[in-house]
C-alpha cells in the first residue's frame, strides 16, 4: 500500500504589531503671551499708638499682627496680603503725626467673586472689632496690645492683567525663569502679581506722603 502523506502544518500566525505611540508634543515655543487677571483689594486703616509713629512702623511684630489680622478677616492665606506702614495720619479730624500710623493693605486674589466677598468681609468689621483682631496676634507683653484703630478707608478692587510669555532658545536650551540670559528679560514674566503690588504700594506711599 502507498504511504500515508504527512499532514500539512498550519501556518504560524504573524505576531500582532504593538501600537505606535503618539509623539510627545513639543512645548509651545511660539512666544505667544497668555493673560491672567488678578484682583487687588486695597484700603487703609489708621491707628493710634502709645509710642512714636516711626517706632511703631518699625515694629516687626505689629506689622505681622496687622497682616495676620487682615488675612484672617479676608479668609485668605497670609501670602496673599501685603501691608505698608506710613507714619502719621488723621484722628478725629486732627493730624497727630507723633502717635498715629496708617496701614495700607493689599490683598491679591484670582476672581472677581472672591474679591467682592473680601470687600464685604472687611466692611463688616468696625474699628473696635478690627483693633481686637490685631491685638489677638500680639503677645500679652507687647506695648501695642491696647492698640486703637480709629479710622478706615473703604476697600476698593483693582483689576490687573498679568501677561506671561514663554519661549525657548532652542531644542537643547529651554527657557527658564532662573536663566541669566538677558535676551529673555523684556518679554518673560514682566508683570507678575508681586510686581503689581510693589508698584501699587509705591503709588500709595507717594500719595500718602503728599497728603501730609
Amino acid at each position: 500500500p502507498a504511504p500515508t502523506p504527512a499532514p500539512t502544518p498550519a501556518p504560524t500566525p504573524a505576531p500582532t504589531p504593538a501600537p505606535t505611540a503618539a509623539p510627545t508634543p513639543a512645548p509651545n515655543s511660539t512666544g505667544e503671551p497668555s493673560a491672567e487677571e488678578q484682583y487687588l483689594i486695597s484700603g487703609t486703616l489708621t491707628m493710634e499708638v502709645n509710642t512714636s509713629a516711626e517706632e511703631a512702623c518699625k515694629d516687626a511684630d505689629l506689622e505681622q499682627a496687622v497682616l495676620s489680622a487682615k488675612a484672617k478677616v479676608a479668609k485668605v492665606s497670609e501670602s496673599a496680603v501685603t501691608v505698608l506702614c506710613i507714619a502719621g495720619g488723621n484722628s478725629n479730624g486732627r493730624r497727630l503725626a507723633e502717635s498715629v500710623i496708617t496701614w495700607k493693605y493689599m490683598i491679591t486674589v484670582g476672581s472677581q467673586d472672591q474679591a467682592n466677598d473680601i470687600v464685604s468681609l472687611i466692611e463688616a468689621k468696625n474699628e473696635t472689632a478690627m483693633g481686637a483682631e490685631i491685638a489677638s496676634f500680639l503677645d500679652d507683653d507687647s506695648q501695642y496690645k491696647t492698640v486703637t484703630v480709629v479710622a478706615f478707608t473703604p476697600a476698593t478692587v483693582i483689576v490687573a492683567t498679568v501677561t506671561t510669555t514663554t519661549t525657548t532658545a532652542g531644542p537643547d536650551s529651554p527657557r527658564t525663569d532662573d536663566s541669566p540670559n538677558t535676551e529673555w528679560e523684556d518679554d518673560s514674566h514682566a508683570h507678575t502679581p508681586a510686581a503689581l503690588v510693589a508698584v501699587a504700594m509705591a503709588m500709595v506711599r507717594a500719595t500718602l506722603t503728599l497728603s501730609h
